[in-house]
């Protein structure tokens, strides 16, 4: 199972053949991609496969990732242990790339005695940037990776003293071409995010009881808050279970609008894919992180907007229209698999940097 911060489900049909004839001058490499973070190294391998590269993907331990501190501390030894037997094949194997997922799990990178690149997703640079173990391993990798990808452009400012190294490389989302219609009226809602207070869940929920008089309305049984919310909210909220990756599409289907993440400014996989399935997206966006290309969202940060947004689309055909349109066409503009392949060949071989749309 994906979690709702970190999904991508995949495409109904082939989205590869166009990628065949992307490959930058015909440059074949073998390339390690390490770790996967909420499919996104496994789109990279299916798209990068296809423009001719061989590609491993290599996992990593993970005992002790979901443990708190300081019990998680206790499971460091045991996990760098675990680390040996991949940087000996990462040694072995002398790949051309070798691409790391999850900046602490960078520590395979040290050493190997060669470049290699390394990703940001979320956390691991902004919060553990602010923990002095963490920081330490996560200043060493982002010193020796060659360049350092991030996924939202919220992220920048954590690593700033590293700015030169610094790729922005929006996650792939597949836009299914074959979703249902727009929806025409609002009558079933989803909140679709973890429910822990970084999502800033405390700025939807009082607005559940105004909005189950206006539409049936779901949440996702997921996280932190999880048991608390669903005894207090379940008499008008239908909690659901986490979703499979390869079911994440149809699931959205079922509902006329998404409400998304109230709290980090940006867009997160849960509301791109929302967006690619034709969803209307409430969130709690700050458009200053998207300067060149806003995405067409409907901004939302307290519970008198939530209701208000749902109130004036309830019976907006054509604004529910454009923005199912809109969103699925910006989508496919920045998030596409193209691109994602094509900044990741430019960024592996070319003399120049990717283009940093959306970058001010």
């Amino acid at each position: 199972m994906v979690s709702c911060d970190d999904i991508g489900h995949e495409p109904r049909r082939n989205p590869h053949r166009a990628l065949l004839r992307i490959g930058l001058a015909g440059r074949v490499a073998r390339i390690a991609l390490v770790h996967d973070v909420a499919g996104v190294a496994k789109v990279q391998a299916q798209t990068l496969r296809a423009a001719g590269h061989e590609v491993d993907e290599i996992a990593l331990s993970e005992l002790g990732a979901s443990w708190k501190w300081p019990m998680k501390g206790l499971a460091i030894p045991l996990r760098l242990a675990a680390y040996m037997p991949v940087i000996r094949k990462l040694r072995r194997n002398h790949y051309d790339i070798v691409h790391i997922h999850w900046l602490s799990h960078g520590i395979v990178g040290l050493p190997l005695g060669r470049p290699f690149f390394a990703q940001a997703h979320g956390s691991d640079l902004h919060l553990n940037m602010r923990r002095p173990v963490l920081r330490l391993v996560t200043r060493a990798v982002l010193k020796r990776a060659k360049a350092v990808f991030y996924v939202t452009p919220d992220l920048r400012p954590f690593a700033a003293e590293f700015h030169d190294k610094l790729i922005y490389l929006p996650n792939p989302v597949q836009v299914n071409e074959t979703s249902p219609p727009p929806p025409r009226r609002l009558t079933r809602a989803l909140i679709f995010t973890m429910l822990h207070t970084r999502k800033g869940v405390e700025r939807i929920f009082p607005a559940a009881e105004r909005l189950s008089k206006l539409l049936e309305l779901t949440a996702l049984d997921y996280g932190p808050l999880a048991r608390e919310y669903a005894q207090r909210y379940g008499g008008v909220v239908r909690f659901v279970g986490q979703v499979p990756h390869d079911e994440i599409g149809p699931f959205l289907e079922q509902f006329d609008i998404v409400i998304g993440q109230m709290r980090q400014g940006i867009l997160g996989l849960s509301e791109l894919e929302a967006m690619a399935a034709g969803r209307p997206v409430i969130t709690g966006i700050n458009l200053a992180n998207y300067p060149v290309d806003p995405p067409p969202v409907i901004a939302a940060s307290t519970p008198e907007e939530i209701v208000s947004a749902v109130e004036e689309l309830r019976e907006n055909e054509a604004e529910l229209l454009r923005l199912s349109r809109a969103g699925r066409d910006w989508v496919r503009r920045n998030h596409g698999f193209a691109r994602n392949l094509r900044e990741l060949e430019e960024a592996y071989f070319g003399s120049s940097r990717p283009s940093e749309s959306n970058q001010a």
